[in-house]
């Protein structure tokens, strides 16, 4: 049997009226120091929520779930535990966390998944995230640049037929969405879905190529089953559509940008 390590856990909670302390649970926090785990996951969709309290505008619940998650990195950061109590009476507004709860983990990743589908649960039932998508958000997490980041819109491309989808994004001169890649053992297969990925940066760079700010396609690729010669062929093909490229093994030159623009655009880097 896997060894255990301890954790913590608390839920994030929601109400429009919080003087009457009726709140619904809307997402979850766990950490386990040992693991250098944090994990932090909001309910998708607001179905349960309208129910309860009755239509709510779904721009303000986006943005106070945003700013509910920024603001917690960052306290994680400087050492929340410490401070968690005193961090929870300064939020006593619409949004706040429950206290902090022990809990035995072994595999933490897999313990988060199972509390918040118990204790939360997705109102939207979704794919789960791609794993080199979860990848990456844990690299940004790991080196404190994920704050510094923003959450774009679906890029929509009308005059193609197409919507590109994003999880992150970042400015510096021109605004990058940033996406990963994983690219298969089969090389006809990393073939494909590296000329897929050139071409949305492609259409990407022509749409916004006349606008006030140039936009791009930034793609940190998973190459760890490929061959250096096979990466630096989809280097060249990106660079010739204007995609900027990374190495998920390789990424300190993507944070120092992040970090570096972010301080440049008004940004707190830490």
């Amino acid at each position: 049997m896997a060894a255990q390590s301890k954790g913590m856990y608390a839920l994030i909670q929601f109400s429009p009226v919080p003087e009457r302390m009726e709140f619904l649970n809307i997402g979850l926090l766990m950490l386990v120091p040992d693991q250098r785990f944090v994990g932090i996951r909001f309910a998708r969709g607001q179905s349960r929520l309208d129910r309860v309290f009755g239509r709510q505008p779904k721009v303000y619940i986006e943005a106070i779930k945003d700013s509910f998650e920024n603001r917690l990195r960052q306290e994680i950061a400087k050492g929340l535990e410490s401070g968690y109590d005193e961090f929870v009476r300064r939020r006593a507004n619409d949004i706040r966390l429950s206290p902090l709860l022990p809990v035995l983990v072994g595999d933490a990743e897999a313990e988060f998944e199972n509390l918040f589908d118990e204790l939360v649960g997705d109102d939207d039932k979704l794919a789960r995230e791609p794993r080199i998508r979860r990848k990456l958000r844990e690299a940004f997490e790991e080196n404190r640049v994920e704050m510094l980041l923003d959450k774009p819109e679906e890029v929509e491309l009308p005059e193609y037929g197409m919507k590109v989808s994003v999880p992150y994004g970042y400015q510096n001169g021109c605004y990058n969405f940033i996406d990963g890649m994983r690219i298969p053992r089969n090389v006809n297969d990393g073939l494909r879905e590296a000329g897929k990925r050139a071409m949305e940066g492609g259409l990407i760079w022509k749409h916004f190529q006349n606008e006030p700010m140039c936009k791009r396609l930034v793609v940190v690729g998973d190459f760890s089953e490929q061959s250096n010669g096979f990466y630096h062929a989809v280097s060249d093909q990106f660079e010739g559509a204007n995609v900027r490229l990374y190495r998920l093994d390789d990424l300190r030159p993507l944070f120092n940008d992040i970090i570096e623009n972010a301080e440049l655009h008004g940004r707190i880097a830490h």
